[in-house]
Order: C-alpha cells, then sequence, then structure tokens
C-alpha cells in the first residue's frame, strides 16, 4: 500500500481552535489519496527550546527531546480529531489506513533506530516531514502553517511584500518558513507545497486540484518530469 500524500501540521497551529475540525474534515477530503500526517513540536518543542538555553542541553538531547516534541504533539492531533489514530511504524500506519482512520505518526520510535539528521536546531520537523515523505515514496509533501507560504520579504517587516506562488527549492529562504536543511530532504518528492492550514477551504482545494493559494515549492525531480 503506497502513501500518496504527506501532511505536516505546523506546531504554530496548534494555537488556533479549528485545528480538530480540519483534521477531521482532511480525512474526508483526501478522496481517493492515502494521506500520512506527521505533526510539528508545537509548544512542546518551544519547551524543549527554552530549556536548551537554560541549560546549554548537547545537540543530540535537544534533537531527540525536540523529536519526542513530535510526538506529543501527534497524540495532542489524535486526540482533537476523531478520524485519526497514532502510528509508530509504517506498518502501524498501513494499519490505520486500512482501518479506515488516517494515520499521525509519531516518529520518535523510528528515528531512534534510524535517523539521518545531524543533530542541530537548524533541523525542524520540516525536513523530518521531507524525510518521511521520501521513505513511504510520497508523490507530495504539503505543509501546514499559520501562514499564506513563502513571501519575497519578510511580511513583519513590510506587510506589503507579494507571496510568492512558486519557488525554485534551491531558492528557499535561509530564515523564515522553512528550516536551514529543508531542501536537500525534498529528492524524490514531486509536489511539495506550503498553505496557510487556518485556511480550510485552501486545503480543501489543494487535496482536490494540488493547487491554490500558497507557495509551490519547484523541485528538480519536478523539472526533471516537466522535461521528459
Amino acid at each position: 500500500m503506497k502513501i500518496d500524500v504527506v501532511i505536516k501540521v505546523g506546531g504554530s497551529l496548534g494555537r488556533w481552535g479549528g485545528l480538530g475540525k480540519l483534521l477531521d474534515s482532511i480525512a474526508r477530503w483526501k478522496g481517493a489519496s492515502k494521506v500520512l500526517v506527521i505533526p510539528g513540536g508545537g509548544v512542546f518543542a518551544d519547551l524543549v527550546r527554552a530549556e536548551d538555553r537554560r541549560v546549554r542541553l548537547t545537540a543530540h538531547a535537544a534533537h531527540r527531546m525536540a523529536i519526542l516534541a513530535m510526538d506529543q504533539y501527534g497524540l495532542e492531533l489524535c486526540d482533537l480529531a476523531s478520524r485519526a489514530a497514532p502510528a509508530s511504524s509504517l506498518n502501524q500506519v498501513m494499519e490505520v489506513i486500512r482501518s479506515g482512520r488516517m494515520p499521525i505518526y509519531l516518529p520518535s520510535r523510528s528515528l531512534a533506530r534510524r535517523d539521518p539528521f545531524t543533530p542541530s536546531w537548524r533541523v525542524t520537523s520540516d525536513s523530518i516531514a521531507a524525510y518521511i515523505a521520501g521513505r513511504v515514496g510520497a508523490d507530495a509533501l504539503l505543509l501546514l502553517k499559520h501562514v499564506d507560504g513563502i513571501f519575497a520579504r519578510d511580511p513583519k517587516i513590510e506587510p506589503s511584500a507579494p507571496l510568492l506562488p512558486r519557488i525554485t527549492r534551491s531558492r528557499l529562504p535561509r530564515d523564515g518558513c522553512v528550516d536551514r536543511e529543508f531542501a536537500r530532504w525534498l529528492n524524490g518528492i514531486d509536489c511539495c507545497w506550503i498553505i496557510n492550514g487556518t485556511r480550510p477551504a485552501r486545503v480543501k482545494e489543494w487535496l482536490e486540484c494540488r493547487k491554490t493559494v500558497g507557495t509551490c515549492v519547484v523541485t528538480r525531480s519536478a523539472r526533471r518530469k516537466k522535461q521528459d
């Protein structure tokens, strides 16, 4: 059984009151696509960052704690959504899908066995979601965040900065919407989008049409496919 779409639910959405309803809607809207949800770190990762600043954790400890934060946020998402269930292995993911529910992946167990990342805050759940999407052979990766996508300039400094509808992987900003290592983990993923998860209509449109208001990250494999 193949996973078609990996959806990463950003931790910033944890403070939004409509998250449980959105997850239940995704379970209905996904149609024939087999979807796997990857949680961000949310407030749990923020606590790890604060503790790191306080006691100066080793990079390895902070990395492992941040991955465990993804598990905690994932369990919270399962509690908010009536049609979701946790899975900590790819076999469990398939079991959840066969049961008619939407799997939410808890990555700490699998990453404890096989972790390709160099421990650093340069790596966040964005890169981990891209890595898992590659592992399951997903055609598409959707990042749901609390922003509309990637902007030409920082909209906090320049509110009129335009949203970039498309951006190549090589031109992803070093600071901002995704982590610094994200681009290198997009190998093999033909379709990657960043959209605002607090706009359910956009999520629905993307699931149905693979396009909406947001930013499409153009990967190398997507360009090669177009040329072929």
